[in-house]
């Protein structure tokens, strides 16, 4: 019984944990803006896990929009089919190109979800020619305007050889119908 309440108290301590950087203040340190979607979409939205040969993912559209902006004009609009219970639920969209991060501790994206369903986002890293996956944790982003920081702090060591960055939505619940979620301003800080 001991064992069962340790346990409980871990997942609702890391439940809590989960939501400690959501819509905080942002971590001290230079901040470097990396995509504010201004000037062009150079963002993917992934259809299957490991080069087309593993589960489907329920991304299908990564789009410039107008709808909504937390800075400048445009945001990137994040489309998902429906997501049915015998769906993986999963979705993933990515920038690629070789980036030279060094000095970046946080990931800092500013999330609108206009939908009645709760995303669950982390943002990772894959570094260096061996595709080294460097993943922040996952956090809840409700309905409504957020700002999330990633923590990238165990992965700085790397960080100066990033080849591809991806958000990835791996989600529980069933959401009956085609989905949105907007990410705007994304930037580093160091």
């Amino acid at each position: 019984m001991k064992k069962i309440f340790l346990a409980l108290l871990i997942l609702i301590s890391t439940s809590f944990a989960a939501f400690a950087q959501v819509d905080e203040p942002l971590p001290k340190g230079s901040i470097v803006t990396f995509d504010g979607f201004e000037n062009g979409n150079y963002w993917i939205w992934a259809g299957f896990d490991w080069d087309q040969y593993g589960p489907h993912k329920l991304s299908n559209g990564a789009n410039i929009s107008k709808d909504w902006a937390s800075e400048g004009r445009h945001s990137l609009e994040l489309t998902m089919e429906a997501m049915t219970p015998e769906s993986s639920k999963s979705a993933s969209w990515f920038y690629d190109g070789t980036n030279d991060l060094t000095g970046a501790k946080y990931i800092v994206v500013d999330y609108y979800n206009p939908e009645d369903y709760v995303y669950n986002i982390t943002a990772v890293f894959q570094c260096t020619d061996s595709w080294k996956w460097c993943q922040g944790p996952t956090y809840q982003v409700a309905p409504g305007e957020h700002t999330v920081v990633y923590d990238m702090t165990a992965y700085t060591e790397f960080l100066s050889d990033v080849r591809r960055i991806t958000l990835s939505s791996d989600n529980w619940e069933v959401y009956p119908k085609e989905s949105h979620i907007y990410i705007d301003n994304i930037r580093f800080i160091k």
